[in-house]
């Protein structure tokens, strides 16, 4: 008997199996789409909660998800293209790379934290894995770098070591005020003695009183140091963000060293109230405007301006100089770091650290045009 049935044109038909479960092909079929509506769900979920890209073997960008475009602050035609260089920061050493290569390269799954570099030129932490895909014969063909974003807790984490060095920078500054206090104001005294006993060339009185004053400005320093370590509780009262702007402007003007610098002021009339130590406040917007002065030497101009975002003032302070170089932006906020002659405190660290007492923050901001902007972001109190 023949193992087909015909229809009335005796075309041949195959039979179709009785048991219900549909022929091999379409099992086939139904487990193909079943397994790409489960990659699609992986997919969906990846890009929900994760940075995710893809690139070719030798590293070219092919594939980058929402959230890749969204922390880079690239679109995703500028990414696509490119290797990840365009995000580096600068930050690891060339062989921490040389390594991943290495690692991923001989078919092995790569884990590390990288800080990158966004479009706007801020920087945020990943935490990355980079998985090899491998063809036939072992070798990789394609990468995906699947990342989450550690930005907040590497910045709690640096700052519980700030708070501990700090803790230990008070300890050390209490021992050096207690054994150079003292002696230092006895050597000050003994020099002042011989220069007014001088009968000399003037030449010689000069040098004395060039001594004298690198012992009042190590004085300085070690009280700088005390202040920075030990800070006085600020005293703390409803105050008008305009108001202390004014006023520190007013402070510059009369700085004879301030002669040519002209101040733009923006928004001095907001009515956004701040809780803060007025005396405390000027002093940090005062040496952020000597700072911006001093980068651009005679003849400049200073902008400040106040704006309110998120129930936050923002104070900012910018000039038109060179701006901070890259391979010391990372340093400008470290006890002792300067590239200024002038400043109150401990420069931009005593600043910074008076602003956190305030439960506020300072940062800062490099244009690519040029400059610096200096922004001290306070939590908004009342309104007058």
């Amino acid at each position: 008997m023949n193992d087909r049935t015909q229809n009335d044109h005796d075309e041949p038909k195959a039979l179709e199996p009785r048991d219900g479960t549909g022929s091999p092909l379409r099992q086939a079929e139904d487990a193909l789409r079943r397994s790409m509506k489960d990659l699609e769900d992986v997919k969906y979920a990846l890009d929900q909660s994760t940075i995710v890209a893809t690139t070719d073997r030798k590293g070219t960008i092919t594939y980058a998800n929402d959230k890749f475009c969204e922390i880079s602050k690239y679109s995703r035609e500028e990414l696509i293209g490119q290797n990840h260089r365009i995000i580096n920061s600068g930050y690891h050493p060339r062989e921490f790379f040389q390594e991943m290569w290495k690692t991923i390269g001989s078919g092995h799954l790569w884990h590390a934290e990288i800080r990158n570099r966004a479009k706007d030129g801020t920087y945020y932490w990943v935490d990355t894995t980079i998985v090899p895909f491998l063809d036939e014969q072992g070798r990789p063909y394609q990468y995906v770098a699947i990342r989450h974003d550690i930005t907040d807790r590497k910045r709690v984490e640096a700052e519980l070591r700030e708070q501990a060095a700090l803790t230990r920078l008070g300890e050390m500054a209490a021992v050096v005020a207690h054994e150079l206090k003292n002696p230092l104001a006895g050597l000050r005294g003994a020099l002042e003695i011989l220069g007014r006993r001088m009968t000399g060339e003037p030449t010689d009185r000069q040098i004395i009183t060039e001594m004298v004053a690198r012992i009042d400005a190590l004085n300085q320093m070690v009280q700088d140091l005390l202040v920075f370590a030990r800070p006085t509780p600020p005293r703390m009262a409803p105050v008008s963000a305009g108001l202390i702007v004014r006023a520190t402007v007013a402070l510059l003007s009369t700085d004879p060293d301030m002669r040519g610098i002209s101040v733009e002021v923006i928004g001095v009339d907001t009515d956004a109230v701040i809780r803060a130590d007025p005396e405390l406040m000027k002093a940090v917007l005062l040496n952020l405007m000597i700072n911006a002065a001093q980068s651009m030497g005679r003849d400049g101009r200073v902008v400040v301006s106040i704006a309110e975002a998120d129930q936050h003032c923002l104070i900012s302070v910018a000039d038109h100089g060179p701006g901070i170089p890259e391979d010391i932006r990372e340093k400008v906020f470290d006890p002792f770091f300067t590239t200024k002659h002038r400043g109150t405190v401990l420069g931009l660290a005593g600043a910074r650290r008076t602003v956190d007492l305030h439960g506020g923050k300072l940062r800062f901001e490099c244009p690519p045009g040029g400059g610096t902007v200096m922004i001290v972001s306070l939590p908004v109190t009342t309104r007058t």
